[in-house]
C-alpha cells in the first residue's frame, strides 16, 4: 500500500498537538500548584500573625498595666501589620506569576524592578506617616545597599532628609515634664524652630542663663509607647517578612535593631557616650566633640556645646567649586572622617555607629578644617578581645591572605547555608577587590563596582548559592558603617589611601588588646 504523506503528516500534527497538550497541562497543573501553594501560605502567614498578635497585644497589656495605653499603640499595629502582609502577598504573587511565565516562554524569570520600585514608594510614605521607630527602621534599611535591590536603596534615602518639626508647645510640654514647669529659668534663650528634626528626637539651639550657647536635644513626647508598638509589629512580622529577603540574617538584625532603637530613647546613656568619645579624642586637634551639660540634661532632654560649622555635604559641595584647594580640604576632611572612625573601633572600642552625613559638622581650624562629631545615641562598644579580632581581619585583608579572612570570619560567628568555607572565602576575596590596588580609595572600590567583572561575577555565583545566612549582632551596626562610608567615598572620590589610614589603627588595636 503506497504512503499516505498527507496521513503521516496529519498523525505527526496529531502527535505534537497531543505533546504540547500534554506539556500545557502539567504547566497548568504547575501554575494551580504555585497558586495553590501561595493561598495556603498567605493564610497560614495571616493566621500565625494574628495568633502572635493577640499573644503580643497581651503581653503588652500586662506591661503597661492598663488598657489606656495598649489601645493607644493599637492604631499604628492596624496599619503597620496588614501593610506589611500585602507586600509579602504581592511578593508572593508576583513569584508565582514569574515562574508560570518562566516555564512557558523558556526564559529566565525578569527583573522585578518595577514592583521593587512601587513597593518602595509605599513603605517610604507609611514611614514618613508614622514616623517614630518605623521611620527609623527604614532610614536604617536606607543605607544597606547589601541587603536590599537597588530601588529600595534609591526610595528609602529619601528618609534622611529633615524631617517635619513638631510643634513648640508640644516640645514645651515634654521639657515641662523633664526639667519642671519652670524649665524656661534655666535658659537666658530658647529658640522655637529646631536646628535638626528627627524621628526620635529633636534639637533646639539655646543659651543657658550664664550666656553658654548650646543646643537642647529633647525626645518626642510619647515616643516611648511609640517605639514600644513598632518594635512589637516587627516582632509580630518578622517570620513573614524572612521569605522577602531569605537570604537575610534577619533575626540578628532584627535584635540588634531592637537594642539599638531602644537605646537611644535614653538621652542620659546618649550623655555618657559622648563623654567617652570626648575623652578618647581630647588629644586629637582634628576631632571635635561637644561638652556634654549634664546638669542640665535628664533622660529625656540633652544640653550639650553647641558648635559653630558647616554641614557635611554642603561643604563638599563648596569644595567642588574651589578647584584644588577644595579638593586638598575635602581629602583633608575625608581622612579625618576614615581615621576617626577607625580609632573609635579599633582602639578606643567605642564608636558612632549612625554616620548619616547629618551628625557631622566641618569646623575651622588652625592647620585646615577639623571634623565635629554630633549624636550618639546609637553606640556600639566593642572589648578588647573583638577589637584585636577585627584588627586581625583588617591585617588579613592588607596581607592579602584569603585563607586567613575565612578562618577569621569563621571564627567571629559569620555562617554559611550550608556551613561551607568556600562561601567565606568567597566573601574574603570580593572583600579584598577593595583593597586590591594600591591607588586612591576610589580606585579600590570601583573595582567593585565595574572592574574585575568576570572575578566578581564568580564570587557573587558561589556566594549566591551558598550565601551567609547568619552574621554575629557584633557586626549589624558595623555594616551599616561601612555601607554608609563606603557610599560617600564612592560618590566624592577623594584622593586618599585607606590603606594608609588602617595600618596604624591596626598595629594600635594588636598591642593594645
Amino acid at each position: 500500500m503506497a504512503p499516505d504523506p498527507a496521513g503521516d503528516a496529519a498523525g505527526n500534527a496529531a502527535g505534537r498537538l497531543a505533546e504540547l497538550a500534554g506539556v500545557a497541562a502539567a504547566l497548568v497543573r504547575n501554575v494551580g500548584d504555585h497558586v495553590q501553594a501561595l493561598v495556603e501560605d498567605v493564610a497560614d502567614d495571616s493566621r500565625e500573625v494574628a495568633r502572635q498578635a493577640e499573644a503580643l497585644y497581651e503581653i503588652a497589656r500586662e506591661r503597661v498595666g492598663g488598657a489606656r495605653e495598649t489601645l493607644r499603640a493599637a492604631p499604628r499595629l492596624a496599619r503597620i501589620v496588614p501593610e506589611a502582609l500585602a507586600l509579602v502577598a504581592r511578593y508572593r504573587l508576583e513569584g508565582a506569576l514569574d515562574a508560570a511565565r518562566s516555564e512557558l516562554s523558556g526564559e529566565p524569570r525578569p527583573a522585578r524592578d518595577g514592583l521593587h520600585a512601587r513597593s518602595a514608594r509605599r513603605v517610604r510614605r507609611l514611614c514618613e506617616e508614622l514616623r517614630g521607630g518605623v521611620l527609623k527602621l527604614g532610614q536604617f534599611a536606607s543605607t544597606r545597599m547589601d541587603l536590599l535591590p537597588e530601588p529600595w536603596v534609591t526610595e528609602l534615602a529619601r528618609l534622611q532628609d529633615r524631617v517635619p518639626p513638631l510643634p513648640p508647645s508640644v516640645v514645651a510640654g515634654r521639657l515641662a515634664g523633664e526639667l519642671g514647669p519652670d524649665w524656661g529659668q534655666r535658659f537666658a534663650s530658647f529658640e522655637p524652630e529646631p536646628l535638626a528634626a528627627a524621628s526620635l528626637a529633636q534639637v533646639h539651639g539655646a543659651t543657658l542663663a550664664d550666656g553658654t550657647p548650646v543646643a537642647v536635644k529633647v525626645l518626642v513626647p510619647g515616643i516611648e509607647d511609640v517605639v514600644e508598638a513598632d518594635l512589637t509589629a516587627l516582632r509580630v512580622l518578622l517570620p513573614t517578612l524572612g521569605d522577602l529577603l531569605p537570604r537575610v540574617d534577619l533575626a540578628t538584625l532584627a535584635a540588634e535593631l531592637d537594642r539599638s532603637v531602644r537605646g537611644e530613647l535614653d538621652l542620659s546613656a546618649e550623655a555618657q557616650a559622648a563623654g567617652e568619645l570626648a575623652r578618647a579624642f581630647a588629644g586629637d586637634p582634628d576631632v571635635v566633640v561637644p561638652r556634654v551639660h549634664l546638669e542640665a540634661s535628664t533622660r529625656g532632654v540633652l544640653v550639650l556645646e553647641r558648635i559653630a560649622g558647616e554641614r557635611l555635604l554642603p561643604f563638599f559641595a563648596g569644595c567642588a567649586s574651589r578647584g584644588e584647594a577644595g579638593a586638598r580640604d575635602r581629602d583633608r576632611v575625608f581622612e579625618i572622617l576614615i581615621r576617626s572612625f577607625c580609632e573609635q573601633v579599633l582602639v578606643h572600642g567605642v564608636f558612632q555607629a549612625d554616620a548619616h552625613p547629618g551628625n557631622f559638622l566641618v569646623v575651622p581650624g588652625p592647620d585646615g578644617p577639623r571634623l565635629a562629631l554630633l549624636d550618639f545615641g546609637c553606640i556600639e562598644r566593642y572589648d578588647a578581645a573583638l577589637r584585636r579580632q577585627y584588627a586581625e581581619l583588617g591585617s588579613a585583608i592588607l596581607a592579602r591572605d584569603e585563607a586567613r579572612m575565612a578562618a577569621l570570619f569563621a571564627e567571629m560567628g559569620f555562617r554559611s547555608r550550608d556551613d561551607d568555607p568556600a562561601a567565606l572565602q568567597a566573601y574574603a576575596e570580593l572583600l579584598l577587590e577593595a583593597f586590591r590596588d594600591e591607588g586612591d580609595a576610589l580606585d579600590g572600590l570601583e573595582n567593585i563596582a565595574r572592574g574585575h567583572r568576570a572575578r566578581i561575577e564568580r564570587i557573587l555565583e558561589l556566594t549566591s548559592a551558598n550565601p551567609i545566612v547568619r552574621i554575629p549582632g557584633h557586626f549589624v551596626l558595623l555594616g551599616r558603617v561601612f555601607a554608609t562610608l563606603g557610599g560617600l567615598l564612592l560618590h566624592y572620590r577623594p584622593r586618599i589611601r585607606l590603606s594608609a589610614v588602617l595600618r596604624p589603627n591596626l598595629a594600635a588595636a594588636l598591642r593594645t588588646s
